[in-house]
């Protein structure tokens, strides 16, 4: 069963859905330019750890956590049963136990390789994670290993399907001119081409896309004596939503979105969810943010 949203389905961005669907929309990814790679290319699913947490300047929420209660909290005594303490006690209080799982996240990006040049990295693909847009260690890892791959003759794609967060740039002059495009893109995919780096500059290809805009198909690049490649993101996220769990009730449609949609593709996507038949049709569900 396919999403009822055209292009991103807004609900996948959740922090509780977005690590499940990276994996798959990542597979998916592998899977298909592996049909489409001509020899001696290969499309290989790598995965890095991420601490997983994203940090503001509050508090730290982790993204998955996984917590198991090992004892409840007992109600407390009514206030006249509340004894008066005239002596230290020797005790330790009653406490809520728990145990927070903090094993580092599986990111997984995608690695084109030449197996007749040794395997070497031709592209490196990478699908953003709500870490990586947030200050902290994982965004510095993620920072790194772009201007590494930057400095190498190997493409890189970076794609960032979560309106959520601040964008990684290598180059302020790209964040100038996506800054500037009216209306402002929900999500964005930039392809950079090794061959169009040069000794004063670097060439991109920029893709914005709207919340409803279908993903673009995008050219994989390969080495210069190649043809690209095409890769349908659209088609790809098609079928890794419709393979995962997301139309079997992991993903409530009568809940908001996170983050939330406004304005008028907030109407717009409740429009799409009641024709689906995902959400009642009502004059006004109280869904629409403002």
């Amino acid at each position: 069963m396919p999403s009822a949203f055209p292009g991103m389905d807004p609900y996948l961005e959740s922090p509780a859905i977005w690590p499940d669907f990276h994996d798959h929309l990542a597979s998916e990814i592998g899977a298909q330019l592996n049909q489409l790679l001509p020899a001696p290319y290969y499309a290989k699913l790598e995965m890095r750890p991420e601490i997983g947490i994203i940090a503001d300047d509050r508090i730290g929420i982790a993204i998955v956590p996984d917590v198991s209660i090992a004892e409840a909290w007992p109600p407390r005594p009514p206030p006249s049963t509340t004894a008066v303490v005239e002596r230290p006690r020797v005790e330790v209080s009653k406490s809520i136990d728990l145990i927070v799982y903090r094993e580092p996240l599986k990111h997984h990006f995608l690695e084109v390789r030449d197996s007749k040049q040794g395997h070497k990295l031709v592209t490196l693909i990478e699908i953003l994670s709500p870490s990586n847009k947030r200050r902290g260690s994982d965004r510095e890892a993620y920072e790194k290993k772009q201007r590494a791959v930057l400095e190498t003759d190997a493409n890189m794609i970076e794609l960032d399907l979560l309106r959520d967060g601040e964008r990684i740039y290598a180059s302020p002059q790209v964040a100038d001119l996506v800054y500037q495009l009216i209306p402002q893109p929900d999500y964005l995919v930039i392809v950079n081409r090794a061959s169009l780096r040069q000794e004063r500059g670097i060439g991109y290809h920029l893709f914005p896309v709207g919340i409803r805009d279908a993903l673009p198909s995008i050219p994989i690049p390969l080495r210069k004596e190649n043809c690209d490649i095409v890769l349908d993101l659209q088609f790809v996220l098609n079928r890794a939503y419709d393979r995962g769990p997301y139309s079997r009730g992991a993903i409530d449609y009568a809940e908001l979105p996170v983050p939330p949609v406004r304005g008028a593709d907030a109407t717009w996507a409740n429009e799409l969810l009641e024709r689906a038949k995902l959400i009642p049709a009502q004059k006004d569900n109280g869904r629409t943010a403002s």
